[in-house]
This record gives C-alpha cells, sequence and structure tokens, in this order.
C-alpha cells in the first residue's frame, strides 16, 4: 500500500476515531463530568494504551528525542491540550456536529498562522476560501446575545489551537516516531489537568462511567495516532481534506444518538465550509 492510499485511509480512520470519541464525552457531560476530569482520564487512559501497544519500548524517549524535539513536542501538546478543552467544553454545551464543524476549521488557521508568522503568504485562491470559511462559520455560530454564542466562540478557538499543535506534528514527523509523539501528547494531557481537575470539583466514576472514560481515552489514541501516520507518510496537501469526514461522521451520531437535528443555516455552513476545504484541496493538488 502506497502513501497515496496510506494518508487518506489513517485520516479517515483518525476522523471516524475523533467523531466516536465526540460522542462518548457527549455522553460523560450527561453526567456532570468536568472537562478537566474528562482529559485527564482521556490523556493517562491513552498514553497507557499507547505504551502498551510498543512492541520496541525504545520507540517511546523522555520527553523527545533531541533537545529541539522536546521543545516542539512540549509546544504541540500546551496548544493540542488548550484546544482539547476549549472542545469538550463545547461539546457539553452545543450541538455535537456544530462543535465538531467549528473544530475542523484548523487547517485554515494553519494558513493564516504560517501567513502571520512564517510569511508564506497564501494565493488568492486561498484567500478567497479563508473568506468563504468565515461566512461558513458565521451561519454555524448564529450571532447573538446569548451564551450559546460563546460556547460556539470556544469551539471556534479549539479550532485555533488544533491548527497550531497539527502545525507542530508536520515540524515533528522529521524528528520522532507516531508513537512517542501521541504517548507525550497523551501524557501532558493528563498532568496538565490534574489540578484543575481536582480545583473543579473531581467525580468518583461508576463501573459504566469509567468504560465511557476509557472508550474516550481508547478513540483519543487511535484519533491521534492515525493523524500523525496520516502526516507522516503523505503531505498535508494531500490528506487534510479528509479530516472533515469527522463531521460527517459526528453529524450521523448526533442525529441517531442524540436526536440533534442541524437547522438550516448550520447545514448550509457546513457545505461552505466543507466545499472550501474541497476546492481549497483541488488548488494545491492542481498546482503541484
Amino acid at each position: 500500500m502506497n502513501s497515496k492510499v496510506k494518508g487518506p485511509l489513517f485520516m479517515s480512520l483518525s476522523a471516524l476515531s475523533f467523531a466516536t470519541m465526540g460522542s462518548f464525552t457527549k455522553a460523560l457531560s450527561v453526567y456532570q463530568f468536568s472537562t478537566f476530569q474528562i482529559l485527564f482520564f482521556r490523556g493517562i487512559i491513552a498514553g497507557i494504551l499507547i505504551y502498551i501497544s510498543c512492541r520496541d519500548k525504545s520507540q517511546i524517549s523522555l520527553g523527545g528525542r533531541s533537545p529541539k524535539g522536546k521543545k516542539l513536542l512540549f509546544l504541540r501538546s500546551l496548544f493540542g491540550v488548550i484546544g482539547a478543552a476549549l472542545y469538550f467544553f463545547a461539546i457539553s454545551k452545543i450541538n455535537l456536529a456544530n462543535a465538531v464543524l467549528l473544530n475542523n476549521i484548523s487547517p485554515f488557521w494553519v494558513i493564516i498562522l504560517a501567513w502571520i508568522f512564517l510569511k508564506e503568504k497564501p494565493s488568492k485562491e486561498g484567500l478567497i476560501y479563508l473568506f468563504m470559511i468565515f461566512i461558513g462559520a458565521i451561519l454555524v455560530i448564529k450571532p447573538k446575545m446569548d451564551f450559546q454564542v460563546v460556547y460556539s466562540l470556544l469551539g471556534l478557538a479549539s479550532s485555533l489551537f488544533a491548527g497550531a499543535a497539527y502545525t507542530y506534528v508536520r515540524h515533528l514527523r522529521t524528528m520522532d516516531n507516531p508513537k512517542n509523539i501521541v504517548f507525550w501528547f497523551s501524557i501532558y494531557s493528563g498532568i496538565f489537568m490534574i489540578i484543575p481537575m481536582f480545583v473543579y470539583g473531581f467525580k468518583m466514576p461508576t463501573y459504566y462511567q469509567l468504560i465511557l472514560l476509557g472508550a474516550v481515552g481508547l478513540c483519543s489514541a487511535m484519533g491521534q495516532m492515525f493523524l500523525t501516520m496520516a502526516y507522516k507518510v503523505a503531505p498535508p496537501s494531500e490528506v487534510s481534506i479528509y479530516q472533515y469526514l469527522n463531521i460527517v461522521f459526528a453529524g450521523i451520531y448526533g442525529i441517531f444518538i442524540w436526536t440533534q437535528i442541524p437547522d438550516i443555516y448550520s447545514i448550509i455552513g457546513a457545505l461552505v465550509i466543507i466545499g472550501s476545504g474541497f476546492l481549497n484541496f483541488l488548488s494545491i493538488k492542481n498546482k503541484k
């Protein structure tokens, strides 16, 4: 199987894993678990599962395989954890598909960040697609003076931090192996959440709730592994479009499990965002 097949396959499996994780997270929010506690269990369980799955334990190195790699790995984890915290909080408060949709704007934040910090000016087509994404996000958020807008904006902010994290993942591809990157992201996630988890109140889970927490950790580990493997075998321009399958899977979960039917504005916004992503993908591919 060559990279032309592996990249899209891994990214599609990552999208399915993350959408499933979102549904389990939604289930936990019903039991009043704080975002911090869910993230703590997600990180620790995912880290343990990844470590167990390593046949060669030398794949896991202390913090990273080089001084620069350690720094990048820490920053990837920091931005990833902030993004995940905002995303999980948004999931607990708004429509699942909308939260996932806003979070999946992250590839376009990568373009903006590269423009600001790396002076990589996007093409005219890229600027048009960015404007279309902005319009699509407005349709999903539906600005009005209530808390739903605040929660939606937090979901949008989660995509900014996720975009920064994915940029570091791409940098790390030549410095480290996927399992070590995901292992330390998971462990850092758990460590960062210890203090806020107890500050906001630790809730002792029942056996059933512990299974849900384990499922969140398992899906997170699978999603991160497939994501990292996708970026390792193929460039973002070839695989990032498949991240949008996350929206489709989340929409299916939202309708059939949570009976959350998106309104017409959210549907139009989703089509605008996914369509812009697809056109941007074709534009980059044709140039190459």
